[in-house]
């Protein structure tokens, strides 16, 4: 098979099954928390230097832990920048277009303005912000490292996937539009306003859950890096990680319930 078309099928199927594949990183999650020794908590940190907190464990002993409180101010800053991408993406689409589909490619407009004036796959940079956000928050330079490049091997199949994809559809004009915008590194150059206005609603729609998913990830696995740290089970919870992870189930369950159950999010054309 040419290399092209390798290329291609490889692509068609890591784009169908994106939404669960990503999943085989957490065995490398696990190793690297066995192996590599983390920073969410600072053990035995005296007081003046930073916050702390009194863990009792089994007997009595006491522990003072503190959170690595600059770490999770850059995690969550990092996976709200994702997001906040994601916000600008899904706010201006058209219908049919930037979605969740799996079973195959689809796109019924060439999207040519705002995010996708700066680069040609935003939500792609939207989502490496996000899954880079729990990943830094094992504060494992080598893990980050890894990820990066899987993640890019990951989408460069995806990326080329669409790209023969939307090239047979748009011809020319995608060719064109293609040759004067960067892949993934967003350029100011040729910022062109998007031609729809900003839907907040069709934003909400298409967004609540990828807010919820980061939490989550966010949450899990401060949990997780808690109990081993400090064995037993007994779990630290982080002020931040865990407001913030409230905050994003009660906004969840409320969209769940208002998109199953009304119309109002339901946007003509989006």
């Amino acid at each position: 098979m040419v290399l092209k078309d390798n290329f291609k099928k490889e692509g068609d199927f890591l784009f169908r099954y994106r939404s669960y594949l990503p999943l085989v990183v957490i065995p490398f999650f696990v190793l690297c928390l066995l192996s590599f020794p983390q920073n969410l908590l600072l053990p035995r940190i005296q007081m003046q230097e930073v916050f702390f907190l009194n863990v009792f464990v089994g007997t009595g002993a006491e522990l003072n832990f503190a959170y690595n409180t600059p770490l999770v101010i850059c995690v969550l800053i990092v996976g709200l920048l994702g997001q906040f991408v994601r916000i600008l993406v899904a706010g201006y689409v058209p219908r049919d277009t930037s979605g969740r589909n799996t079973k195959a490619q689809k796109a019924e407009v060439l999207n040519t303005t705002g995010m996708y004036s700066l680069c040609r796959n935003p939500l792609y940079l939207g989502n490496f912000l996000m899954m880079l956000s729990p990943v830094l928050l094992l504060g494992n330079w080598l893990f980050v490292l890894c990820f990066t490049l899987a993640f890019w091997l990951y989408y460069e199949r995806i990326i080329y996937a669409e790209e023969s994809f939307l090239t047979q559809k748009f011809g020319d004009a995608y060719v064109q539009w293609a040759q004067n915008t960067p892949a993934f590194v967003p350029s100011f150059r040729n910022y062109t306003k998007s031609t729809l206005g900003f839907s907040m609603r069709s934003m909400l729609k298409r967004e609540y859950h990828s807010l919820f998913g980061l939490a989550t990830s966010l949450f899990l696995i401060h949990w997780i890096i808690s109990a081993y740290v400090l064995w037993d089970f007994v779990i630290v919870f982080e002020p931040i990680i865990s407001a913030f992870f409230v905050l994003s189930a009660i906004i969840y369950l409320l969209m769940l319930v208002l998109v199953k159950t009304t119309k109002f999010f339901e946007v003509e054309g989006r």
